[in-house]
């Protein structure tokens, strides 16, 4: 049997230009692509441009793909090598590198670092260190990356725009919606099909965040998410894509976030007490949570009831007038506005010390249900002053909710269980990890690491959709609308439909701890213990401290880590807070 190779056409230049990149950053060496393909050489020839995975201008299929590569170098009259810290780990990279600066004559030109990655200039190897690179913070960096090739733009092509400037940029703060549309000469279509628009800023270090790339649709790119992490005195925001004359934007400030609003106005609440804030469904009243010292605060804003717990809290609920928060070790309080509390540890398991709670519930007329890892299930209420044991649950409790005629269960297992009485009626399978369920009107959702679960309680039916983020990690049910954020901080806002009402970008690591007007106001808690206000999907507030805000979304608590400031959210940016009727079943939790 004989094997033939492919061998190269005997041209002596068979490319204009050979792509060196790391697998990990094909998109961008597929948009370089794009972006060169666009442009003619100065015959007014269309570029012949080697990508190694392109089936018209790649390695051949059959082809042994090293002996190609070795000849191919050699053909071309370029490399394009795209810099990231990712690629000076990869040993072909290395090897292209080398080969393409031994190729390259004194006077220079053939070789041509691009910079895609500002992170990876300290990786550069010494032997190439001399070679200026090109880097794409820059907002002209593809007519850079041309003019070293020898290519020039097509007489038409699509020239970028941006729909408005930007003004009064905070930092932490998300941008109003920036659009970018594209112009174009007649003819000529302005986007590819599937085109994407990538915003960047100049300078590059200017730390924005959010959704930097987005599609194009109608002619019409929207970035609905950005912020910047610090203030900065000048950035521009730049709109590059493939094939396309770059825009950038005037030249704006990034301010810091205003200062705490004002605590000498004598029609503002404020109360001696440090900690976490949490309103009571009243909206007026407020628990606050200080290290292991739960203190509630009624609707005149006295001290009323203090409880301690043994352990750090763990879960919180609430009912239709009460709050309960049960700690690590099995301990739960339960509160009402006017400062009645109940305290009750939880009874143990047979030779264990501790009894963890897995999940809270209230029922009908406050009565509140406590689930637990070992699976005993009780039942809790400020007249009763024992917790009455009403089932077990075998496969231990992740998540708890009230049913018509009994409780539903989510298992450790993954399981959902539908009781009637201390019965189990029906069984579904849902997945490993479930971090809440909520009960809303005729149906259950239950939200799992990876899926978000509908069971209708009348029918019996249940559906099941992929997450519209990634792996969840901080959840917060309501009665309107769900939140949830995945770790890269990515959060959107469902309804009982499971609809996407919102979507929001904020830090990773954060959390929802607080929601008001159905969900429309979100309290997110940061890593670093700040809290910011989402309205509507956008930050509008960010504090050092603690905060939080009430289910009717009429009030907020900020704090300034020793006092309590009652105030309007309004006052905290975004506009008038409307008044929607929310009411209670609209949570905070820590």
């Amino acid at each position: 049997m004989t094997t033939e190779r492919t061998t190269m056409p005997p041209t002596a230049e068979q490319w204009d230009v050979f792509i060196s990149y790391a697998r990990e950053d094909y998109v961008q060496a597929k948009d370089l692509h794009d972006a060169l393909s666009e442009c003619v050489t100065a015959r007014g020839a269309t570029p012949r441009i080697y990508l190694d995975v392109s089936r018209t201008s790649g390695t051949p299929l059959g082809a042994d793909w090293q002996s190609f590569l070795e000849e191919a170098l050699p053909r071309s009259r370029h490399v394009v090598a795209l810099y990231s810290q990712t690629y000076f780990d990869k040993d072909v990279c290395q090897w292209e590198l080398h080969e393409a600066y031994r190729l390259n004559p004194p006077e220079g030109g053939r070789l041509v670092p691009l910079l895609i990655d500002p992170g990876a200039a300290a990786k550069v190897p010494y032997i190439v260190h001399r070679i200026n690179w090109i880097s794409t913070a820059r907002p002209r960096w593809i007519d850079e990356v041309c003019e070293v090739l020898g290519l020039r733009p097509a007489e038409r092509r699509t020239t970028l725009g941006f729909d408005t400037s930007v003004a009064d940029a905070v930092a932490g703060h998300t941008l109003p919606s920036v659009i970018v549309t594209g112009s174009s000469p007649e003819s000529v279509p302005p986007w590819p099909a599937g085109g994407t628009v990538t915003v960047t800023t100049d300078p590059a270090d200017a730390g924005l965040t959010g959704t930097l790339t987005a599609p194009v649709v109608r002619n019409t790119a929207v970035f609905a998410d950005l912020a910047f992490r610090a203030a900065t005195p000048e950035v521009r925001l730049v709109a590059t894509a493939p094939g396309c004359a770059p825009a950038a934007t005037a030249p704006f400030e990034v301010r810091a976030p205003d200062e705490q609003p004002s605590w000498e106005q004598a029609d503002r609440p404020v109360l001696s007490a440090r900690g976490q804030p949490v309103f009571f469904p009243d909206g007026r009243a407020l628990a606050v949570l200080d290290g292991r010292t739960l203190t509630i605060h009624t609707a005149a804003y006295e001290a009323a009831g203090i409880a301690e717990f043994r352990e750090r809290p763990r879960l919180w609920a609430r009912g239709q007038r009460c709050l309960a928060v049960a700690d690590w070790s099995g301990r739960v309080v339960l509160a009402d506005p006017d400062g009645r509390i109940r305290v009750v540890d939880l009874p143990a398991p047979q030779g264990a010390r501790f009894n963890v709670p897995g999940a809270l519930a209230f029922g009908a007329d406050d009565v509140l249900w406590a689930g637990t890892w070992a699976g005993s299930v009780w039942r809790l209420s400020l007249d009763a002053e024992e917790p009455e044991h009403v089932l077990d649950h075998r496969a231990g409790v992740q998540v708890l909710a009230d049913g018509d005629e009994g409780l539903l269960v989510g298992g450790l297992d993954g399981g959902l269980t539908v009781y009637t009485g201390d019965r189990a009626a029906a069984q579904h399978v849902l997945e490993p990890l479930l971090l809440a369920m909520a009960r809303v009107r005729d149906f259950a959702l239950v939200v799992g690491e990876q899926r978000i679960h509908r069971l209708d309680l009348t029918g019996g039916r249940l559906l099941q959709v992929t997450q519209p983020v990634g792996a969840v990690t901080g959840t917060l049910p309501g009665g309107g609308l769900t939140a949830i954020v995945d770790a890269e901080g990515q959060g959107v806002c469902f309804d009982a439909e499971l609809a996407v009402r919102t979507g929001f970008r904020t830090v990773p690591g954060a959390r929802p701890v607080a929601s008001g007007l159905g969900g429309r106001l979100l309290v997110l808690e940061c890593p670093d213990g700040s809290h910011t206000l989402v309205r509507d999907g956008r930050t509008t507030y960010v504090s050092r401290h603690p905060m939080t805000v009430s289910a009717d979304g009429h009030r907020a608590a900020v704090s300034d880590g020793e006092r309590l400031l009652i105030l309007p959210p309004a006052e905290l940016g975004g506009g008038t807070t409307p008044d929607t009727g929310a009411g209670p079943g609209e949570g905070e939790q820590t």
